[in-house]
């Protein structure tokens, strides 16, 4: 991404990810053509989401950024076609449809598909350590040891954001995406009115992140 100033990059973040958002699973258009599938929408969030996260060095020098999505066949297949001659990060990007963690190799990302509520504690724990971005499907995603989670919410997929789990594999995630996430859990300092009196965030909601976001 070039070089712009903090409220710039705020701005890019809020009005591309508000497009994302409002594509809806279940959405009503005059053309039907307007109107995505769930796992088109969930496709476009991952990919968007590398724009506002910081992976370190040692994993910024394998020539492709690789995505790797665990048993859910749409969401690889739709992001197929999205990352058809695009770059991630300055580098080709590619998806990796595995069906066990062995298949996963050096990928920056992993998609979890739903399949998967029940086990995903030891599907992260697997990987835990590792500069991967974790993304999950489930209720309790978070508590299970994710980076981010999908949720559907009257009808729109939304996601929540675990800062520890982030830092935890060496990750930093940019504030632009905070702003937007639904809810954020972890340890951060702000000092906005309108958050944690004591200025530590432990699970902040979506209108004290957006206050943070300003700093």
């Amino acid at each position: 991404m070039p070089l712009c100033s903090r409220a710039s990059r705020k701005r890019m973040a809020l009005t591309v990810l508000a497009a994302v958002w409002a594509m809806s699973p279940l959405a009503h258009s005059a053309n039907a053509a307007e109107s995505y599938s769930e796992d088109a929408v969930k496709a476009a969030f991952l990919y968007r989401f590398t724009s506002y996260v910081d992976w370190p060095s040692q994993a910024s020098t394998d020539p492709q950024f690789t995505i790797a999505v665990l048993d859910a066949d749409g969401v690889a297949a739709e992001l197929g076609r999205l990352l058809q001659d695009r770059q991630i990060q300055n580098r080709p990007a590619q998806v990796r449809s595995i069906k066990n963690l062995r298949q996963l190799d050096r990928a920056q990302m992993l998609y979890i598909g739903g399949s998967h509520r029940d086990d995903l504690r030891r599907l992260i724990g697997a990987v835990a350590g590792r500069p991967v971005l974790v993304v999950t499907n489930a209720d309790g995603g978070l508590d299970a040891g994710s980076s981010v989670n999908f949720l559907l919410i009257d009808q729109r997929v939304r996601f929540e954001i675990s800062l520890d789990a982030a830092q935890g594999s060496g990750l930093r995630v940019a504030s632009e995406l905070l702003a937007v996430a639904i809810r954020v859990r972890g340890r951060r300092v702000y000092t906005e009115a309108g958050c944690d009196a004591a200025g530590t965030a432990t699970d902040l909601s979506a209108p004290c992140i957006r206050e943070a976001a300003r700093q």
